[in-house]
């Protein structure tokens, strides 16, 4: 099974092993809310519905924006295994 991810109910696109959930999300050409991509603003905060086990664990910077349970930053979450993942992210 190819892996993938769905931002707020949108059709699955690609993601792939080491990837970030941020880049994969920008490479569809799908709009999520962020700003500096590398962790320091918190803005790309998503909720992972699906998927959370195939993540990599939680960044320095996830824990200092405290991203706990299933919220983590798009930006910092990357791909380590296959899954597919949804992701949630208030308008």
């Amino acid at each position: 099974m190819p892996s993938a991810i769905s931002l707020n109910g949108s059709p699955l696109v690609p993601l792939h092993r080491g990837q970030d959930l941020l880049g994969a999300i920008l490479d569809a050409g799908l709009s999520p809310m962020y700003l500096c991509m590398a962790g320091s603003c918190g803005r790309c905060r998503i909720r992972v519905s699906s998927g959370q086990d195939a993540l990599t664990a939680r960044s320095s910077a996830e824990e200092f924006h405290r991203c706990v349970g299933d919220h983590r930053l798009a930006c910092q979450a990357r791909l380590a295994g296959e899954a597919e993942i949804h992701v949630h992210q208030p308008a």
